[in-house]
């Protein structure tokens, strides 16, 4: 009888590579979600504020202008 060790170690590494795929795949899809959001938050909504910040956990787009001491406040949030 011939050995067949190869077979299933073929069939285990082409699962692995078929699973780590996917996982890049989905790492990437997400990051670009992640930089297409903060693209809108800065060009869109925070067009005319000073500065914005972009949280992407709570996907909320928070932007700032300086008042009159100098500080930046919030002066509008957006829920992406």
């Amino acid at each position: 009888m011939e050995k067949q060790g190869w077979k299933i170690t073929a069939i285990v590494f082409i699962s692995l590579f078929v699973v780590e795929t996917l996982i890049m795949g989905y790492l990437i899809q997400t990051g670009l979600e992640s930089i297409e959001n903060e693209n809108i938050c800065a060009f869109d909504i925070c067009e005319d504020s000073d500065s914005y910040y972009y949280d992407i956990y709570e996907e909320v787009c928070y932007c700032y202008d300086y008042n009159m001491l100098g500080e930046l406040e919030v002066v509008d949030t957006e829920l992406m």
